[in-house]
């Protein structure tokens, strides 16, 4: 299970160090897309085929389905972890995450998602804030 937050920095060269814990369960190379929220989400190999298996069953009729499809899908990218345990991270992800130096990861149970920092910290404290009503408004917690 992926879980815990860890801190870590872009380098120069735009790669990123995973942080061990989480290299554990991913393996050698990750397909990275877009998340929610403005940050980066990171598979497993064998996580990706789930949320594929998902996606396929979308009706692709559905003009939200279309979008979510064509978006997810046009950003996704399979990463090799190298030998230090780095990813390099292409532009459209580093955009759409606005990662630009200090990043952080969070584990969310089946994948990892990358946050700047700075908006990692706003996000947290937002939901902290409503921590007692959306566990009110969350079905079977």
């Amino acid at each position: 299970m992926l879980v815990g937050t860890y801190e870590h920095k872009i380098d120069s060269k735009s790669r990123i160090v995973l942080p061990s814990k989480f290299r554990e369960e991913l393996g050698d190379s990750v397909v990275s897309t877009i998340g929610i929220d403005r940050c980066v989400s990171l598979y497993s190999p064998s996580e990706w085929e789930k949320v594929m298996e998902k996606l396929q069953d979308l009706p692709f009729s559905k003009s939200k389905t279309r979008g979510l499809l064509r978006v997810m899908l046009s950003s996704a990218h399979e990463l090799q972890i190298d030998s230090a345990g780095r990813v390099l991270l292409p532009a459209v992800l580093r955009q759409h995450g606005e990662l630009v130096q200090d990043v952080v990861f969070v584990g969310v149970s089946d994948h990892v998602e990358m946050w700047d920092r700075d908006k990692w910290n706003e996000y947290r404290s937002v939901v902290l804030e409503e921590l007692t009503d959306i566990a009110e408004g969350v079905e079977g917690f």
